[in-house]
């Protein structure tokens, strides 16, 4: 029995060491990534004029990240958890947008496609 005793302890703090070591790498400590939250409705899928979207940003750097459309600056955001910025974004006219998130010296950039919308509250109808 006390083989025992000290052999558990020993064992568990092995499996505890190779569960982290195959734990999933963390991000690197560098870099932005953009993206767009959208939900399709309507008469087609799509981004909608005069709907709402969530514009996210995800970095490993800073506190604060700047949104723009079109270089036209809509929003800025500070740290939500897991380093990740967003901002409501309600595009006002069809066709092509780009969103830029600036972080510092570093930028993502989504590039969408807008098209006429009807915001009906809990949904956007995309024509």
């Amino acid at each position: 029995m006390g083989n025992l005793r000290k052999t558990v302890p020993v064992a568990l703090v092995l499996a505890a060491a190779g569960l982290v070591m195959n734990a999933p790498q963390s991000v690197a400590a560098t870099g932005i990534s953009a993206s767009v939250v959208y939900a399709g409705g309507g008469i087609s899928n799509g981004i909608g004029t005069g709907c709402n979207y969530l514009a996210i940003a995800n970095t490993n750097n800073g506190d604060h990240v700047a949104f723009y459309d079109n270089g036209v600056w809509f929003a800025g955001a500070n740290r939500v958890p897991d380093k990740s910025f967003s901002a409501t974004w309600i595009p006002a006219t069809p066709g092509q947008h780009t969103i830029l998130t600036t972080n510092g010296s570093e930028s993502a950039t989504v590039t969408l496609d807008v098209r006429p919308g009807i915001n009906l509250g809990s949904s956007c109808a995309v024509i």
